[in-house]
């Protein structure tokens, strides 16, 4: 019962991460678009908060694992999306 928000936390981005290179590379046809671009803003922190739950309770390495994962997902994601929307906007 404790391993569960950890477990979750790890989910979170490991199912966003296969979303995101089945959307980049189109491996599997799916008619979701954009949104494996779009989840990462509102599943990781919630996936992190997890994480740290987790690590309040058992104090382990899989949460830590759980929440640096979060956060290296968001951070890239967000580093994506800014760079895009910038280059954009220099260019008009």
């Amino acid at each position: 019962m404790q391993k569960i928000p950890v477990l979750i936390s790890i989910l979170i981005p490991s199912v966003l991460t296969v979303l995101i290179v089945n959307f980049l590379f189109d491996i599997v046809s799916l008619k979701i678009q954009g949104m494996p671009l779009v989840f990462p803003f509102i599943l990781c922190p919630i996936g992190a908060a997890l994480g740290f739950v987790g690590y309040k309770m058992n104090r382990d390495k899989l949460s830590l694992v759980g929440i640096i994962f979060n956060i290296v997902l968001f951070v890239s994601q967000s580093y994506i999306t800014l760079s895009v929307y910038s280059h954009k906007v220099h260019k008009v």
